[in-house]
């Protein structure tokens, strides 16, 4: 396809995946390679920020209570409600590499630093080579799809070469 085409091609169906996910339907795919993401949620993060709000409000007994406490504490309150709905900790599956949200930055990890991929009930984890720690996603800690998850990098170990270790089975 000559590349006039392929843009035409990118652009009409950008147009058609607006409008469909305005109506609600699913988009149509033009790109079979492109990544799948799994969102979890980050439970321990963010109920540890709204317990210090509520250990602020509980100490607040005999103290005047002046606007710069109150601005504390509800800033501990609207930083763990952010970071349960907005900041949520995900997983992107691509055709040659995995990435993760880290503090600051997106992870990537190719093929060639995973040394294996270990599925059991309720949990995935990917262990690296090297010194590097591993990568654990759980259903009951992060609340992440873990039997998709464990499916679509089963496709991604056989594409690339990587041992796969199910221990439901």
């Amino acid at each position: 396809m000559s590349r006039k085409w392929e843009r035409m091609v990118s652009k009409n169906s950008k147009k058609i995946n607006k409008d469909r996910s305005k109506k609600g339907i699913a988009p149509i795919s033009t790109d079979p390679d492109r990544p799948e993401v799994f969102k979890g949620r980050s439970i321990m993060l963010a109920l540890f920020f709204i317990l210090i709000s509520i250990f602020l409000l509980a100490t607040l007994t005999k103290t005047d209570g002046d606007t710069m406490y109150w601005y504390t504490t509800s800033a501990y309150l609207v930083v763990g409600v952010f970071i349960y709905f907005v900041r949520r900790p995900y997983l992107k599956v691509s055709k040659t590499s995995l990435s993760k949200r880290g503090l600051a930055r997106e992870l990537v990890l190719t093929p060639s630093h995973i040394k294996e991929i270990v599925y059991s009930p309720g949990q995935v984890i990917i262990d690296l080579n090297g010194k590097s720690p591993r990568w654990v996603y759980t259903k009951t800690l992060n609340r992440f799809d873990v039997a998709a998850m464990a499916g679509r990098l089963k496709k991604f170990a056989e594409q690339n070469q990587i041992s796969f270790v199910d221990k439901t089975v």
